[in-house]
């Protein structure tokens, strides 16, 4: 166990001010709280140690498991499902039906945070991965004709350059918002979310469209931090490398397609 206050301090008030917490809720401001702390190379180094060299994730999984890096972190050791979405407490105190409640309208009213703080991971994220792949951030400019505050990331590396835009939900992605560009990849990153039925929906709706318009939509799990390809494929092997599945596309045509046509 360690102590790093810039990261268990702000997390034990987290819990002790939000006793029953959606698991998005407490995983994306796990991912705030780290991308906010001060911490010393030694401290960084401490914690990829003890959690992964993904350090937010990390510590996420340590706060789902039974020996938390953390000392006196308030226990959230079992769930309920409240309105579709998984709500994390105590077994140790009692709540009732007012208490779920609460929380639920609490995290109703965290939602357009929580999409400031998502984008913010989804872009911190992908600029690491593309980084690994060999790739420099070029330029960062809002994205013209897409949907308001979408941000485009140009990468580049030797004789390849791509374009990435991070979106917060699969229901939320519009391809007719996107177009590929000829040499430059276009490359649409989205959250995972805890049930496969909206990426199963728009693939059959829109993964034909979307491979038609030479667009690629990659996975990243925010439980483990990893990204991979959802629609379409890489001819980079530096980026294929990167993904923790890189098969991840080629499963979903095979698979769902065949679902799509009976």
């Amino acid at each position: 166990m360690m102590e790093i206050e810039s990261i268990s301090g702000p997390l034990k008030k987290l819990l002790k001010e939000r006793e029953i917490i959606a698991r998005c809720e407490l995983l994306l401001r796990t991912y705030d709280i780290v991308g906010s702390a001060k911490l010393s190379d030694q401290e960084r180094t401490d914690l990829k140690e003890a959690v992964g060299e993904i350090i937010a994730p990390g510590i996420f999984a340590s706060i789902m498991g039974k020996e938390p890096i953390f000392p006196d972190l308030p226990r959230v050791d079992t769930y309920t499902q409240i309105d579709g979405r998984i709500f994390h407490f105590s077994h140790s105190k009692k709540y009732g039906k007012k208490d779920f409640e609460k929380a639920s309208e609490m995290f109703q009213a965290s939602i357009p945070e929580l999409k400031t703080i998502l984008k913010q991971c989804l872009t911190d994220r992908v600029t690491a991965f593309m980084g690994e792949a060999g790739y420099a951030l070029s330029e960062q400019e809002p994205a013209h004709g897409s949907e308001q505050g979408l941000q485009e990331l140009r990468f580049s590396a030797e004789k390849r350059t791509v374009r990435v835009f991070a979106v917060t939900s699969v229901n939320s992605l519009d391809i007719n918002n996107y177009s590929a560009e000829s040499g430059t990849d276009c490359i649409i990153v989205v959250p995972s979310s805890e049930t496969l039925q909206p990426f199963v929906q728009f693939f059959q709706e829109n993964g034909k469209a979307a491979e038609d318009k030479g667009l690629n939509v990659w996975i990243m799990n925010l439980e483990t931090g990893t990204i991979d390809p959802f629609i379409g494929y890489t001819t980079d092997l530096d980026i294929y490398n990167q993904f923790n599945n890189p098969r991840l596309a080629e499963m979903v045509r095979s698979n769902w397609s065949r679902d799509r046509s009976q």
